[in-house]
């Protein structure tokens, strides 16, 4: 598991899928950084006012490994925000938003990833490709495609019987590959299925009002620490402390 160990599960997509989407690659870096606890998520119990029932909220803050960690451009699409203050604490969709609204779009996701070590020498250029954004397979590209694709395929043998990521197994190899664990086939885990969620929301929100998805601040409860920022409330935007990706307050 030499190459699913040292690459981020964003590199491997890109080097072993035909196509990839915005939404794969933003969700995979996103469940990526959990999984090797550089980000935690944690619930809180609030009230939106004082009338309204309990609502359990699910935020994010930094993990044990954020300081030691040695991100890539793409992951930075998520780590940033936290970069000023490591006591921020953001709801879960809006860290999910901010992730989408600083990747910008597919094109900007894969030029910043191809910027990593290994994937300067995957791929290559000519003028003409240049002009629509298309890369090629090095030889060097050609030949780590073929291996990590002959370790995701024995690994899938070896590991058939994981289908759940709270099998002991399942978190046994987290340790070692982190959300490349969502390579093989069959994997199951609920927050994967909430950040798909949270993305679908905003892309469609995006491409339906023909803006940024992002109308002011409009993030709810952006920080646990901020509440009292532009308004209060469930639809309080919390913008005091900056919105990441938002563009700022208007």
């Amino acid at each position: 598991m030499k190459y699913l160990s040292e690459l981020t599960p964003a590199e491997i997509y890109i080097l072993t899928k035909e196509k990839v989407t915005h939404r794969e690659l933003l969700k995979i870096t996103f469940i990526d950084l959990l999984l090797k606890q550089v980000l935690k998520t944690f619930e809180i119990e609030r009230k939106p006012h004082s009338r309204d029932e309990i609502r359990v909220y699910k935020y994010v803050g930094i993990g044990q490994n954020f300081k030691s960690y040695n991100a890539e451009n793409h992951e930075n699409f998520f780590l940033s925000t936290f970069e000023n203050d490591n006591t921020i604490e953001i709801l879960f969709r809006n860290l999910v938003k901010i992730g989408y609204q600083n990747s910008r779009t597919l094109s900007n996701f894969k030029n910043e990833l191809i910027k990593t070590s290994v994937l300067k020498k995957c791929f290559s250029q000519n003028v003409f490709q240049k002009l629509f954004n298309i890369n090629s397979y090095t030889e060097y590209g050609t030949e780590l495609k073929r291996k990590i694709e002959k370790e995701i395929e024995s690994l899938n043998k070896e590991r058939s019987s994981i289908n759940n990521i709270e099998n002991q197994k399942a978190l046994e190899l987290i340790k070692l590959i982190g959300g490349n664990i969502f390579m093989l086939n069959n994997i199951n885990y609920e927050l994967l299925s909430q950040i798909d969620q949270d993305l679908a929301q905003e892309m469609n929100k995006k491409h339906t009002d023909g803006g940024t998805g992002c109308s002011g601040c409009g993030f709810d409860n952006y920080s646990s620490s901020f509440d009292s920022g532009c308004s209060s409330g469930d639809s309080g935007s919390g913008c005091s402390s900056g919105c990441g990706g938002c563009g700022g307050c208007s």
